[in-house]
């Protein structure tokens, strides 16, 4: 038996430590990858040809003898272009069992993949892609969740850096694909904004020269995204290529598309929940589901401390806090019991993530991710549920934070004549629409407690009266909403 204990399962795709158990999806690659073994071990070209064509006859077989091709393929560099030929002539599904298996690992298994097979992950990709392979598009969407925001290690940034080279190389099967043409260009805008020293002054550049092109040729393709991809190119304005993009944007739309109206047409769309998770890592968002949909109000201090330090301890991540806000406004929306038990509430999670910002512009990102869908937000086309967790951060902040409280009632007074002053009135309509919305609703049933509380200073007392005049009066006054 001690003997036994000293057996150590060496894996040959995944980073394993010594109190690991065997995965079940590498284990099941490494018994399909013996099934093809053994019917080609020891044969000649010829008869292997024959044993495997008989083989993939039976659905059983047909899974093992195409999986056992993946496996060799990831861990067989020196052979991947033979394995991957053999694949394509004796798979009778389009790699569809490929593919389904290929996503469950990226989503699944892409941090503890080795580098050998990650390397071997990218090159099967671009093959798929040359082979014009059906639903490799969804393969790319899987891994663009993993080229995150906020991190620059060299893990990350190789992913970052290999996936543009693959759509640079591939840009006409790209256009094929709107939905991705608008990810790609999502994902690439919010990198950029990370890629800025000097180390990776290549990777930016090169992220640039592409993106404005794609923005450029494919407008049409980016008004999915909705009013998101204005947040996203703010960061990016002060770089010359998007200043002069930012001027077409503004004051010559029709030069980009004749069918393309300007800023107001993406503003007035509310982004796709599918955009604002795509911004997190399937590891983040896993997280983040479990803390607001498990955790107790009470015991959520650890598990915060643990994400911190996971996610949030580096400079850099600092632009994180924007992704993670924006994802828990826009996506994660609880049921009704989940709102009414002890499970630590959204506005509290955010409320932490604003004390975990540490330089003035993260803080001031976080402040607008946060009321974004305020600014044009239209009853009948926007959710409730978008605008709800900045009022009660607001709201419940005031009794033990009132500093925050205080920066973000300002921010809202600032950001109506300051966000585009052309569409001063718009912005301004968005705002009261979300503050009426929010009595009509209930989720406050006053605003008179928050906007003239006493703990906020006279000055901003005043700018807020001066600001939401129908707001700040007592409950019991007559005032039809």
């Amino acid at each position: 038996m001690m003997e036994q204990a000293k057996v150590q399962f060496t894996s040959r795709l995944l980073l394993t430590s010594c109190i690991e158990n065997k995965d079940e999806l590498e284990e099941k690659f490494e018994r399909c990858y013996l099934v093809l073994q053994n019917l080609s071990t020891g044969l000649s070209e010829k008869d292997i040809h024959d044993n495997l064509s008989n083989a993939v006859c039976k659905d059983k077989t047909h899974e093992e003898v195409c999986l056992g091709f993946l496996m060799a393929i990831l861990t067989e560099p020196q052979d991947a272009s033979k394995h991957y030929r053999d694949l394509t002539l004796v798979n009778r599904d389009g790699l569809t069992v490929i593919l389904a298996h290929l996503n469950q690992m990226v989503l699944e298994k892409y941090l503890r993949l080795n580098d050998l097979a990650k390397s071997q992950l990218l090159w099967l990709l671009r093959e798929m892609i040359r082979t014009s392979v059906t639903n490799v598009d969804n393969l790319c969407l899987s891994l663009l969740r993993h080229a995150a925001g906020g991190d620059i290690s060299q893990r990350n940034i190789f992913l970052i850096d290999a996936l543009l080279d693959i759509f640079q190389e591939n840009r006409s099967w790209l256009d094929k694909f709107p939905f991705l043409v608008a990810s790609v260009i999502y994902t690439y805008l919010r990198l950029i904004e990370d890629h800025s020293a000097s180390h990776l002054t290549n990777l930016r550049q090169k992220e640039i020269t592409f993106i404005v092109s794609l923005i450029r040729e494919r407008i049409t393709d980016c008004l999915v995204i909705g009013r998101d991809l204005v947040r996203l190119l703010q960061n990016v304005a002060r770089i010359p290529e998007f200043e002069t993009l930012w001027k077409d944007l503004l004051l010559n739309p029709k030069s980009l598309n004749p069918n393309f109206t300007g800023i107001l047409q993406l503003l007035q769309t509310r982004t796709s929940r599918r955009f604002l998770q795509s911004r997190l890592t399937p590891d983040m968002e896993r997280k983040l589901v479990f803390l607001t949909s498990t955790v107790r109000f009470g015991n959520h201090k650890r598990y915060q401390e643990w994400f911190q330090r996971q996610y949030l301890a580096t400079p850099e991540s600092q632009t994180l806090r924007c992704d993670l806000i924006r994802f828990i406004v826009g996506v994660i929306h609880p049921t009704n019991e989940l709102l009414c038990s002890d499970i630590i509430p959204r506005w509290a999670v955010i409320g932490w993530l604003f004390t975990t910002c540490t330089l003035p512009v993260a803080a001031s990102n976080a402040k607008l991710a946060l009321f974004y869908d305020w600014l044009f937000f239209e009853p009948d086309k926007d959710n409730i549920m978008n605008i709800e967790p900045a009022i009660l951060v607001m709201h419940n902040s005031m009794r033990s934070h009132p500093a925050v409280t205080a920066t973000l009632l300002d921010f809202l007074c600032r950001i109506i004549p300051n966000f585009y002053p052309t569409l001063e009135d718009k912005v301004k309509s968005g705002i009261f629409s979300s503050l009426r919305q929010i009595l009509e609703k209930r989720v406050l049933p006053s605003l008179y407690p928050l906007f003239d509380s006493p703990k906020l200073d006279r000055e901003l007392r005043t700018k807020i009266r001066e600001t939401f005049k129908e707001f700040c009066l007592p409950p019991n006054a007559d005032i039809d909403y």
